[in-house]
């Protein structure tokens, strides 16, 4: 009966200070971990001698001599295998107590390199909503003006191409669209840069250019039709006589300046309905 629980109170011990050890390692307190090893060490190696001590402090209480064992005829050496278990379990505790606290190191670094790549990759994906956005505020800009045929007759040299400024902003706007398709956001965001830079370039030079670059007769030519336009686009005039100025003003453009195919949809769409049903009355 003492043998077992001799044996279960080994086992407990050896248990309990295993995971003490562990549980110092982890929290990195190292000095309380060796207390620990050392601790369990001393109970262990009172347990593996329990049997020894029990019989001396009896003979000690029974006449101040240790009794003697029992004669035997297999007398067992005392080799100090008694110390082995102490030992053992010390080499093991420190190698299961240092192995575990490397194990959780390496499951820390993982850990933390996958939230730092979480962390960039949330990070680049608002980089590029935000390099997005500046990028589609140019576009939508520039698609205003061409769907818009009365700001192109305001400003004509901004769909010239041999204007530099706007030869510039058409080779900004190929770069912008490589690079959004190409998904690096170290080209992306000076593409962008570029762009906007440009298109502030090219609209101011035409908005202080306006008609100015063209030949008077052109200018004059300029004007009327822009004129017959806006009856065109006037929804309270005359179908026909909306139709007759639409006619006219391409009559007068055609040779002076090339509509965006835009400008041009976006003013037989808004004339479209009223032709035809003047044309069906």
């Amino acid at each position: 009966m003492i043998e077992w629980v001799t044996t279960v109170a080994t086992m407990v011990v050896s248990l309990g200070t295993v995971a003490g050890v562990l549980a110092a390692v982890v929290r990195k307190e190292f000095g309380m971990a060796v207390v620990r090893l050392l601790a369990g060490m001393v109970a262990l190696v009172v347990l593996s001698n329990f049997g020894p001590l029990r019989d001396w402090f009896e003979g000690a209480l029974d006449g101040g001599h240790p009794s003697k064992p029992a004669a035997d005829s297999h007398p067992k050496s005392d080799d100090g295998s008694s110390l082995w278990l102490p030992l053992t379990f010390g080499a093991v505790g420190l190698a299961v107590s240092f192995g575990g606290y490397g194990l959780w190191s390496l499951i820390q670094r993982r850990r933390t390199r996958k939230a730092a790549r979480r962390a960039a990759d949330t990070a680049a994906q608002e980089r590029r909503r935000a390099i997005e956005a500046e990028h589609d505020e140019v576009l939508d800009a520039h698609a205003a003006f061409l769907c818009d045929v009365l700001a192109v007759l305001d400003r004509p040299a901004l769909d010239d191409v041999t204007v530099p400024q706007t030869a510039a902003l058409l080779h900004a706007l190929d770069i912008a669209a490589d690079a959004r398709r190409g998904g690096d956001l170290n080209l992306y965001r000076p593409a962008v840069s570029q762009l906007k830079t440009a298109w502030r370039a090219a609209d101011e030079h035409a908005r202080k250019t306006g008609l100015r670059h063209l030949p008077r007769q052109e200018r004059a030519t300029v004007t009327r039709a822009r004129g017959l336009l806006e009856i065109a686009l006037d929804g309270n005039g005359g179908e026909h006589e909306r139709r007759a100025a639409y006619a006219k003003a391409r009559e007068l453009l055609d040779g002076v300046l090339t509509l965006p195919r835009q400008a041009v949809a976006a003013v037989e769409t808004r004339t479209r309905p009223a032709l035809v049903k003047d044309a069906t009355a």
